[in-house]
């Protein structure tokens, strides 16, 4: 099981790799960016799934405007576990977590995820690495 989760995660790596090779390929100019940060800005309700589990966990999410940088967004209250906000690059219709490591008192994880935007919602995957355990997420997100 350990060796299917393992080349899971190498493939599911490969196919965000492959994402954001091919978004850089998309006009990414400061007034396309701004037009499509615009129209990811703004909140959220979640049903996030963790693969190989029925269940899923539902809470809400915003979406601000990142002044770190020009194509960036902030998501916050990102899996309902996070109490600073998580940095995505957004490209076109999609954004892309690049890996972020937050540390606890007993516990570091890193964050990382990709996915893609419309008018109505959102459609993402992002994986949550402790460094012993790999969790990933299949999260889909309308708007309030």
């Amino acid at each position: 099981m350990k060796k299917f989760s393992f080349y899971f995660t190498r493939v599911m790596l490969l196919a965000v790799l492959a994402l954001i090779t091919l978004s850089a390929r998309e006009d990414n100019l400061p007034e396309d960016v701004a037009a499509h940060i615009e129209k990811i800005v703004g909140a959220y309700r979640v049903a996030d799934q963790k693969l190989n589990n029925t269940q899923d966990s539902r809470y809400s999410i915003s979406i601000s405007k990142s002044t770190a940088g020009t194509a960036l967004i902030e998501l916050h209250n990102f899996g309902n576990i996070m109490y600073v906000p998580i940095t995505a690059i957004v490209r076109g219709d999609h954004f892309y977590i690049q890996p972020q490591t937050f540390k606890g008192k007993t516990i570091s994880i890193v964050i990382s995820g990709a996915g893609s935007f419309s008018d109505t919602g959102l459609h993402f995957t992002y994986t949550v690495n402790t460094g012993h355990t790999q969790l990933i997420h299949q999260c889909e997100a309308t708007r309030k």
